[in-house]
């Protein structure tokens, strides 16, 4: 029997952790990509689940590094039921008037056109084996847009088409979903102040603030064959915040 593989890129973020984490609790051999950063530790704690752990360097900017990180993922593992896009990076909060042209190109290679370029390189893989599941990650900000981070909600609203276009084109063998997080415990929100959170868990209608944790169950209920009549929808995970 083929033990169940699954690809994260952006592995060693805060949510790609918590989801490579999940997945290898459920016995989920993964491939994880990573730009610059690097955490032993933490492939010595996924490997102590028993599966098999495969880290390699990839820039999702670049299409001929995620091929090469694809042929490297098939090769050793030959079989992946899943595909995981968490990679991605926040923007410099300011107004759009104000944004350089550079940040903006930036943001949207990272984000979007990177997103973009791995779904089209997976897909070609789980067609010809006609199966795969694949799970976007956008946010809150792509479905209500927030102020101060246009670029950024305008590449996670972006996701969000680009999940809905993929889950009709590729169907019938390939599912396609995505997740939007609200206000989580992460790097990317770090910068927020005490008075700042005190205002988000005001709003949510459960009282806090969420974990990488929150956000990695429900990739993996997306990802896995609990949601295996669930294709081209976007789950929330909010807390209940529609917008904030």
């Amino acid at each position: 029997m083929i033990r169940k593989s699954v690809i994260i890129s952006g592995g060693f973020g805060d949510i790609g952790k918590a989801t490579a984490e999940k997945f290898a609790q459920n016995g989920y051999n993964i491939a994880l990509t990573y730009l610059s950063t690097f955490d032993t530790e933490f492939i010595e704690k996924l490997k102590s689940y028993n599966i098999e752990v495969l880290a390699l360097p990839c820039d999702q900017t670049n299409e001929s590094n995620i091929i090469s990180f694809l042929g490297s993922v098939f090769k050793e593992f030959e079989y992946v039921d899943a595909f995981v896009a968490c990679a991605g990076r926040a923007e410099p909060v300011q107004m759009l008037i104000d944004k350089p042209t550079e940040t903006i190109d930036e943001i949207i290679n990272i984000n979007l056109r990177g997103t973009i370029l791995f779904n089209k390189a997976i897909l070609k893989y789980f067609m010809e084996q006609k199966h795969g599941s694949i799970v976007n990650v956008s946010s809150i900000y792509g479905i209500s847009g927030g102020s101060l981070e246009s670029v950024y909600s305008a590449c996670k609203a972006g996701i969000i088409g680009l999940t809905k276009s993929l889950s009709v084109e590729s169907a019938p063998f390939v599912r396609v979903n995505a997740v939007a997080p609200g206000c989580i415990e992460t790097k990317m929100t770090s910068n927020l102040t005490d008075v700042d959170k005190d205002c988000i868990i005001d709003s949510t209608p459960l009282d806090r603030i969420g974990t990488p944790a929150d956000v990695a169950n429900s990739i993996y209920f997306l990802a896995s064959e609990e949601s295996g009549f669930i294709t081209g929808e976007v789950l929330s995970v909010t807390g209940g915040v529609a917008r904030y």
